[in-house]
């Protein structure tokens, strides 16, 4: 018997051929082929598994104790509004004000930006204003409880007043002599608030001021103004080194608040610094605090104390109110006591909000974890012991 192989079409053929037997009922006329089929390995495509993304979970930002850390969800910002930056809080403490900056151009060649008032009970929209440009400084006149938006900060800067009741604004331009780049944030002094100081950022010129005042009534164009700081002062005392220098920038002016004492204090990023501006005349008139955390420098954004911006009151108790830029949320910080010479900052960059003390520069952080931390304001509670008050 010969046995002989043939593949076909994946079968193996074994075949056998048989001579001289006889089969029955007669003999062979030949060789009987058997043929029987074998399977052979195949190869078997081996589904592919389509990876399935894991979602982001950022985490919450974390706050130390005793601080409390809450995300006012009831604040929903109107459809289209992003960005939250600035904020501002009413003199009855009811309302909040928060600028929307959109992503627009902040050279007011877009926009508009977003300036919404809410009410903190209830979380309703009161207001939804479209303001042109881009709003960057907002802050609430303590006389009139109108609210002032200094827009675009890098060029082109103007003043939109905003009318706390009609929600109507008016927008007013200023006299370029002093300005060469934009407008950033504003405070409020003196008596009837009659001395308004705005940051003028983005200086093409750095002997150019970095804050000036209104000088004289709000005008549809060329607004007086006067200068208050310049870029390149001549004489700044550093607080912590308790020595003089003449070689200092204010190359990049950003944010601004008055301290209880009335003096300016004015936040630079290029130098990581905080500027404190006295009277002209005075000892030791411009102050700087170069900041650090965890021992290297560290740049800041809005800084605060423990006064309302719009009233000037202070207390132990009351609601730091935080945005949350990239995040797009708004947040209530609070702890059963804040000491009345507490300082708290945004250090945006590495989105920690913390103390700082202005002896030595250093800020301790409280809350970390933000994803693109920004804007503070305090809102005070009235603590104060009366007569009326202990009575039973």
């Amino acid at each position: 018997m010969k046995k002989i192989r043939f593949r076909y079409a994946g079968l193996g053929l074994f075949v056998l051929s048989l001579v001289g037997l006889t089969g029955c009922g007669g003999s062979s006329n030949g060789p009987i082929i058997i043929i029987t089929a074998t399977p052979t390995a195949t190869s078997t495509a081996v589904p592919t598994k389509t990876p399935v993304a894991t979602p982001t979970v950022t985490p919450a930002p974390v706050a130390a104790a005793p601080y409390t850390l809450a995300p006012l969800t009831k604040l929903i910002p109107p459809n289209g509004a992003t960005q939250p930056d600035d904020l501002a809080i009413s003199a009855d403490g009811t309302d909040l004000w928060i600028k929307y900056g959109n992503g627009v151009d902040t050279t007011g060649k877009g926009g508009p930006s977003n300036v919404v008032e809410y009410d903190l009970g209830t979380g309703a929209v009161l207001q939804n204003l479209s303001i042109p440009g881009h709003v960057d400084g907002l802050k609430i006149n303590p006389t009139t409880n109108d609210v002032w938006a200094t827009e675009n900060e890098d060029g082109n800067p103007t003043l939109a007043v905003i009318n706390h009741r009609t929600g109507a604004s008016t927008v007013y331009k200023f006299s370029p002599t002093l300005i060469t780049g934009g407008f950033d944030d504003l405070v409020f002094a003196g008596s009837g608030s009659a001395d308004v100081f705005i940051v003028t950022s983005s200086q093409v010129d750095i002997t150019t001021p970095v804050i000036v005042q209104i000088a004289g009534p709000l005008q549809p164009t060329n607004t007086a103004l006067t200068s208050t700081l310049p870029g390149a002062p001549p004489r700044v005392w550093n607080v912590p080194a308790n020595a003089a220098e003449t070689t200092d920038m204010v190359g990049d002016p950003d944010s601004m608040t008055l301290n209880p004492s009335g003096e300016l204090v004015l936040d630079n990023r290029s130098d990581d610094s905080l500027y404190i501006v006295r009277a002209k005349g005075v000892p030791n008139s411009v102050l700087r605090v170069p900041l650090t955390l965890d021992g290297k420098p560290v740049e800041v954004n809005d800084t605060i104390f423990i006064t309302s911006a719009t009233t000037n009151a202070a207390s132990t108790a009351g609601v730091i109110y935080i945005t949350d830029t990239t995040a797009n949320v708004i947040y209530a910080l609070t702890k059963p006591y804040f000491a009345s010479n507490e300082v708290y900052t945004a250090a945006n960059v590495v989105n920690d909000v913390g103390l700082v003390d202005l002896n030595t520069g250093v800020v301790t952080p409280v809350v970390t974890g933000f994803q693109g931390v920004h804007g503070l304001a305090f809102s005070p509670t009235s603590v104060v012991i009366s007569a009326s008050s202990t009575k039973k």
